[in-house]
């Protein structure tokens, strides 16, 4: 109970991270890059949104190391939803633009983030080890 409680505030945590960086004003001079230029911040989008997911799934999961499908397929619409929420936002906030490319990365990061810390890491890796691990 302590972790899942522990878990949650740190999505909480990230949630509010998330959403303070979307709405905080861009004081940056640096001329805007072409945008089929690759910029090192599409990397940072997509690194906080698949900790946002990494956060989620960790939190959500039970003790048999298992989520439902329906909840991770309500997490995923709910988080582009989100993600395009994120970056609509800042076309009323000074020095920020609608990026859509920023957004793509955002989703990306939730589907991934989705694929490899749930199918890979819980159900394959995690799972399977505890499966070793008890009694036959």
């Amino acid at each position: 109970m302590r972790r899942k409680l522990i878990l949650g505030i740190l999505f909480l945590t990230w949630t509010i991270l998330l959403v303070t960086l979307s709405v905080l004003p861009d004081t940056d001079t640096t001329p805007q890059q072409d945008l089929s230029d690759f910029r090192w911040d599409y990397l940072e989008h997509f690194t906080f949104y698949f900790i946002l997911t990494l956060l989620y799934v960790f939190w959500r999961r039970d003790t048999n190391y298992s989520i439902r499908i329906t909840e991770l397929i309500l997490f995923f619409v709910a988080g582009i939803l989100f993600s395009w929420l994120t970056e609509y936002v800042q076309i009323f906030i000074p020095g920020r633009t609608f990026n859509i490319l920023d957004m793509l990365y955002n989703m990306a990061g939730i589907f991934f983030g989705i694929l490899i810390c749930y199918y890979l890491i819980i159900r394959l890796l995690i799972r399977s080890y505890v499966r070793s691990k008890s009694p036959s």
